[in-house]
């Protein structure tokens, strides 16, 4: 889990500089059907949160951002509007614990059976899953936000 986690440290930088220059305001736009950056900001805290209780940790985030921002949520649904410092501290601190604690898995628990019904065909173990939520989860929606600044002229990440 190693590379996930150097993988994991560079989405988190990129992703931070796709947001970095939007103000509050600007995170909640929606263009045509593209989810805004503050819902896929909002989603990725939700479900690394989420992943943290997989491991028997207690959730950080209070359950009304699991209701706005998990699977199956509705970008024009959310009962929270967390300003971008909010979402992103969330980030930072529900990603910071789960990868120390993905790092201190013993390679028994990592090769247990994925709780993920929705991915267990594709990614069958407990390590291939949470590889997933550290880094192509994270990379998938960075391309979203990437997207949706394209879509609004702006310049894109690291390109800055």
């Amino acid at each position: 889990m190693v590379a996930e986690h150097r993988l994991h440290t560079w989405m988190m930088s990129f992703t931070a500089s796709l947001i970095e220059d939007l103000s509050d305001e600007q995170i909640y736009l929606r263009i045509g059907t593209t989810n805004s950056p503050a819902w896929i900001l909002g989603h990725l805290a939700a479900e690394g949160d989420k992943a943290l209780t997989t491991l028997g940790k207690t959730a950080l985030l209070p359950s009304t951002w699991h209701e706005s921002f998990l699977q199956g949520s509705s970008p024009d649904k959310m009962s929270v509007q967390p300003s971008k410092q909010e979402l992103w501290q969330a980030n930072v601190r529900v990603y910071k614990e789960l990868s120390e604690a993905v790092l201190n898995l013993a390679s028994e628990q990592l090769a247990e059976a994925s709780h993920s019904d929705f991915l267990r065909e594709y990614l069958p173990t407990r390590g291939a899953w949470l590889g997933h939520i550290l880094t192509t989860h994270i990379a998938m929606h960075a391309g979203q936000i990437q997207y949706w600044r394209r879509l609004q002229g702006l310049e894109r990440g690291f390109e800055k």
